[in-house]
């Protein structure tokens, strides 16, 4: 485990998981995306898988490499967590030359949660944050088989712009929610029935 900031930002390398493969399944999984919802602006969210991201959970399509990655998820991150139940939402970022996401926030500080990504094809790019507390940007380099996690809690973040014209940069991202701090919100009420997936049971 590598701490790029203190009880804040974690990554996990592993090399357990075929990303050239999975490269190629997110291409395709993206175009199902934009034939199923053409009309996602992704100005704002740098493309369009994102842009998407409350039309679909990655990782309710089947694949073999998902599912790996899921599984080192569950194992890398459960320890950082408290003892309540956690669902999980994710979605792609699928950038091309020119592409990326500006600074911005996911979750406030006190519903809890964590998010990352995982990097499938990312090249020389990093992600950039701004971290509550903490004086100088937070600057992850972008490494294929990293998985990055941190805490919500106000933080900031970017990426920096894709370059390659021959290829895509895909990062899978997420967020962790405490099942209690969504049950004490409405912000799920207009989502798919399967947009949330089971990530860790509560301890008993």
């Amino acid at each position: 485990m590598i701490e790029f900031a203190k009880d804040y930002l974690y990554a996990f390398d592993t090399d357990t998981i075929d990303n050239e493969l999975l490269y190629h399944r997110c291409v395709a999984i993206e175009s199902i995306l934009n034939k199923k919802f053409p009309d996602a602006d992704p100005d704002w969210y740098g493309n369009a898988t994102s842009a998407n991201h409350r039309n679909y959970n990655l990782f309710s399509f089947v694949d073999s490499e998902l599912i790996k990655l899921y599984q080192f998820m569950v194992k890398s991150i459960s320890p950082l967590l408290g003892d309540e139940a956690y669902v999980l939402k994710s979605w792609m970022n699928v950038y091309r030359a020119g592409q990326k996401v500006d600074w911005h926030v996911h979750w406030p500080a006190e519903v809890r949660v964590w998010h990352g990504f995982y990097c499938v094809r990312v090249g020389e790019s990093a992600t950039h944050y701004k971290i509550p507390g903490i004086k100088d940007i937070v600057v992850v380099p972008s490494k294929e088989g990293r998985l990055v996690v941190g805490k919500s809690e106000d933080d900031q973040h970017k990426s920096t712009p894709w370059d390659n014209p021959d290829s895509f940069r895909i990062t899978l991202a997420f967020d962790i929610i405490p099942v209690k701090s969504l049950l004490n919100r409405t912000v799920y009420n207009d989502l798919p029935i399967n947009h949330y997936i089971p990530f860790k049971a509560q301890q008993v």
